[in-house]
Order: structure tokens, then C-alpha cells, then sequence
């Protein structure tokens, strides 16, 4: 069954037992009001009769109700320590004898459906002269009641059917309404189903109902595959060029080897060199793709109280084995902890250093300062710098500012994105600030506790 249909369904039997249970009540309070006022009417018409008969003769008494009596009425009179009832009527197609009487000490009403027939009976008991109580009991048939039930009966089928009709009616526009964007949206899904292209929902109205929160959750879901579909694509595309490149300059130096290698020795050492650094260069590349789709899909991520001042340290003197440069550490704390993961705050600091030592001669500045809830470190080198169009493009994979300087200093383009993937997932950030012949600044800040809460986003 379509959701349209329940819809339909639903809210038009909660709609028509809303309208039963209203009728049954008007249908109620109906009779029990009509049957007060009846019973009031009643006892103000007899109890004056009934007061003056009491000092009457037996004879007189019963002429003087006798002659008050309608075609609809009748009375019963008891006396108490006697089981003779009096029958009053005059020619009352109907008979009280099955009616247990009643011994109420007040007056009271009471209203009956005998014989299908409604009937109200008005007790009214009254002290005589010798000191006993006579109880009379009147009742007359209510032909005028039971017409009048009738009618509402009626009234109340036709409005219950029409309404019930106005239910379904309405019913099936509501379920139009709400089920109209969902059908819009399970078309485009549809859409991009059989053609695997990225559609966005039409969506004009604005709100906060459910459907337009469904609707804007599912175009910025549609946005962001779209940017991950495009960006894997160019991943892919850069890395097979990357690959492509390095194995084709293997090739090329192979085939060198194989043709001249035997008979020169300097084409044989040239070429075991050059097939020797891009295979070196190739294995870091792949090491650093790996790394990187492990910071993309969540990897392995152990938080633990890291000293950053203590981590320069260990850092610095990695690369004081690897190069004479001079790597000079500012800071004024004696102790700088966060919670990180110590193994990642390691890698990022390399591939900060590391860049700083290639594309600069001079010294090497590391700035370590504390903020209000965060750390913030500066690399800073005095080399090339960056160009300022190029800055906001250093953080894409395989991005070549410079080509030939690209391969001549063994970079791969994927350090700064490796970098920019672990920061994301400590939730800091990272920025550059460059001069093109001047230098550059590499701006890390660090949560002193990263919020658990946070899901990371590791697209970069």
C-alpha cells in the first residue's frame, strides 16, 4: 500500500471515529436534557394537582386526578404496609404493570424506553392526613421525544456520511501534499540510478518541516558525493600520472641499461642511480598514498598526553642524522601537553620540517607557543616562497607549483595534504602565509582536548 493511501486511510478513520463518538455523545446528552425538561414540566404540573387531592375524599381525589389526565398519562397510587396499587388513566395505550414501582422518600424522574415506546415517570410522595405517605406515580408516553430522536438520528447519519465524505476528500489532498516533494525526490534518486549522475532535489519553498530538513539533508549529501566522486577521480588521475611518470623514466633507464650498460660503465651507474632514486621515490609515494586513505577513512587514531617541546626535540634530532642544517626552536613554555596521537604529531612535524629544509638554505624556525585552549606551532623558512595565487592550491594532492623543481627535490604533492588530513583529524587547523623570495609560515594551532563528539571530516 502507497503512503499516499495510508495517509488517506488513516486520517480518515481517525476523523470518522472522532465524528461517531461525537455523535454518540450529542445522541446522549440529547435524550438525558430532553428528559429533564420533560420531568421538570411534569412535576410542576402535578404536584399542585397532587397537594389538593391529598385533603379530598377517595372519591373526589380520583375524580380530580381522573379529570387532569391526558390520553398519554397515567398515575399508580401506593400505600406504604399495603400491596394495593390504583391504576388512573384515561384509555392509555400503555400498561406500567412490568414497571417495578418505586419507593423513593423525594420526588425524582426517571426516564424509560418500555415497549419501544420512551416513557418518563415522576414519583412524588406525599404525607396524608392520617399521618402515612401515598405514593404517586405518574407517567406519561413521550411520542414527541421519540419523533425528535428520530430526526437527530437521521441529521446525524446524513452529516456523519457527508462528513466522512469531506474526510477522504480532504485526506487524499493532505496526502498529496506531504507525499508530492517525497515523489519528487524518489524520481531524482531514480534519475541518478539509471543515468549515475548527481541530481539535486527541486526544492523552491523554504521551512522547518520534515520533508524540507529530508530534502536540504539530501542535496548536501548529493554535494558532497558529487565533490568526493570528482576529487577521486582526480586523485586517481594524478596518482596514475605520478606512477606513470616514474615508471616510464624506469623504462627508459632500463632499456639504456640493457642496450649500452654492458659496454659503458658510466650509462651503467647513471642508469642504476636514476632507476634506483625513482624507485625509492615510487615506494615513498605509495607509503604516503596509503597514509593518506588511512587518515581519510578513520584509521587507527590513539589519543595520549604528547609534549610537543618533547616531540621537536626527537624530530629535530631525526633530521640532525640527515642534514647539517640548523633547526632553531623558540618558545617560552617549558612543557607544552595535548591529547594527540603521538605517532601523527610526529609525521606532521617531518613533513613540515622537511618541506622548510627543501625549497630553503637557511636556518629553520620552530615557534611554540600556548593559547587560551589550544597550542599553535610556526615552521618558518627564509627560502623561495610561494607565489600568493599559488597558496590556497598547496594543499591539493599532486599540486605542482613548480614542475621541474617538483622532481628535483624528490617531492610527491602529497606532504601538505597528509598534513592538512592529520591536523583535521586532531579538529585543529592549518594555514600558510608566504612571500614569494622571502620565506614561508606554516601556522598550526591544536586543541589541548579534541571534542570526541565531533565526527571528523577527512576530505581533503
Amino acid at each position: 500500500m502507497k503512503l499516499g493511501t495510508k495517509i488517506t486511510l488513516l486520517t480518515s478513520l481517525l476523523l470518522i471515529g472522532i465524528l461517531l463518538c461525537v455523535d454518540i455523545a450529542v445522541y446522549l446528552l440529547f435524550i438525558k436534557n430532553a428528559g429533564q425538561n420533560a420531568g421538570e414540566m411534569l412535576l410542576s404540573k402535578w404536584e399542585p394537582i397532587i397537594a389538593q387531592a391529598e385533603f379530598l375524599s377517595k372519591e373526589a381525589q380520583e375524580t380530580l386526578l381522573y379529570n387532569s389526565l391526558t390520553e398519554d398519562t397515567l398515575i399508580r397510587i401506593s400505600v406504604p404496609g399495603s400491596n394495593i396499587v390504583r391504576n388512573i388513566s384515561n384509555d392509555a395505550d400503555f400498561d406500567l404493570n412490568e414497571i417495578p414501582f418505586s419507593y423513593s422518600k423525594t420526588k425524582s424522574t426517571k426516564l424509560l424506553h418500555h415497549d419501544g415506546r420512551r416513557i418518563l415517570i415522576v414519583y412524588i410522595p406525599v404525607m396524608n392526613a392520617s399521618g402515612t405517605l401515598d405514593r404517586f406515580e405518574i407517567a406519561e408516553k413521550l411520542d414527541d421525544l421519540e419523533t425528535n430522536i428520530q430526526i437527530l438520528v437521521t441529521i446525524l447519519t446524513f452529516t456523519t456520511f457527508g462528513a466522512a465524505l469531506v474526510c477522504m476528500l480532504g485526506g487524499s489532498i493532505l496526502s498529496r501534499t506531504i507525499v508530492k516533494p517525497i515523489a519528487s525526490s524518489i524520481r531524482t534518486m531514480r534519475e541518478i540510478e539509471s543515468s549515475l549522475t548527481y541530481k539535486k532535489i527541486p526544492f523552491k519553498r523554504k521551512g522547518t518541516d520534515e520533508i524540507y530538513e529530508m530534502t536540504e539533508t539530501f542535496n548536501r549529501m548529493i554535494e558532497r558525493l558529487e565533490e568526493s566522486f570528482w576529487n577521486q577521480q582526480q586523485f586517481v588521475s594524478d596518482a596514475s600520472h605520478e606512477l606513470n611518470t616514474t615508471l616510464m623514466i624506469i623504462e627508459g633507464y632500463s632499456n639504456m641499461l640493457r642496450r649500452w650498460g654492458a659496454q659503458d660503465k658510466k650509462v651503467q651507474e647513471e642508469a642504476v642511480k636514476s632507476i634506483y632514486e625513482e624507485t625509492k621515490r615510487m615506494r615513498v609515494m605509495t607509503q604516503q598514498l596509503l597514509n593518506l586513505a588511512s587518515s581519510q577513512q578513520g584509521g587507527q587514531f590513539t589519543l595520549s598526553s604528547v609534549d610537543l617541546i618533547q616531540t621537536c626535540k626527537q624530530v629535530i634530532a631525526h633530521f640532525g642524522q640527515l642534514s647539517s642544517r640548523k633547526i632553531v626552536v623558540h618558545t617560552r613554555e617549558k612543557q607544552l601537553a595535548i591529547q594527540a596521537d603521538h605517532s601523527k604529531i610526529k609525521q606532521l612535524m617531518i613533513i613540515l620540517l622537511d618541506n622548510a629544509l627543501k625549497y630553503s638554505t637557511a636556518a629553520i624556525e620552530l615557534h611554540l607557543t600556548s593559547q587560551h585552549d589550544c597550542v599553535q606551532f610556526i615552521v618558518k623558512d627564509y627560502g623561495i616562497g610561494i607565489p600568493p595565487e599559488e597558496v590556497k592550491h598547496v594543499f591539493e594532492r599532486f599540486y605542482r607549483i613548480d614542475s621541474s623543481r617538483h622532481r628535483k627535490t624528490g617531492g610527491t604533492g602529497l606532504g601538505l595534504p597528509i598534513a592538512k588530513a592529520i591536523v583535521k583529524e586532531h579538529q585543529g587547523s592549518i594555514r600558510i602565509e608566504s612571500s614569494e623570495g622571502k620565506g614561508t609560515e606554516v601556522i598550526v594551532e591544536l586543541p589541548t582536548i579534541p571534542r570526541s563528539s565531533v565526527v571528523l571530516d577527512y576530505q581533503v
